[in-house]
């Protein structure tokens, strides 16, 4: 029997990368954030609220090379948005930690940092590297 070594050619389905407190995923945002289908609740009831589908973001761990995908909240959502208009986060690698809810809030913090891609090498002079990270410690403010 030969030996058979599959070739990928695409993939279908990613893991969820879930959020932790404290707990940081190095990224590389592969495509730009997407609305994930309705998934409708088994136990729920016609008056139930309806839960809005997620917001999804394809990345690569860098840590790993693991492909997945992780929730963007409304937090994540809006400050690429707006710090990259355009979708111009794609391609670029971001340090995410997700911190501590603040008592009294309705919402999760995020520290979201655009760190270098660990791909391109610094020496290469055709390659532009900012040297002054962009740093983003985010309230969450609802507008």
């Amino acid at each position: 029997m030969s030996d058979f070594t599959p070739v990928r050619k695409k993939l279908l389905t990613r893991p969820v990368f879930k959020w932790t407190v404290g707990k940081t995923l190095h990224c590389r945002i592969e495509s730009a954030m997407h609305v994930g289908k309705e998934i409708k609740s088994r136990n729920a009831t016609e008056t139930d609220k309806k839960k809005e589908p997620a917001t999804l973001c394809n990345v690569t761990d860098l840590s790993s090379g693991e492909l997945g995908q992780f929730i963007a909240n409304t937090v994540i959502k809006s400050t690429l948005d707006e710090n990259y208009p355009n979708d111009t986060y794609v391609g670029l690698c971001f340090s995410i930690t997700k911190q501590a809810r603040q008592e009294g809030k309705q919402y999760d913090k995020f520290s979201i940092e655009e760190i270098d891609d660990p791909d391109v090498k610094k020496d290469r002079p055709d390659v532009a590297h900012d040297t002054a990270a962009a740093v983003h410690a985010v309230s969450g403010k609802r507008r």
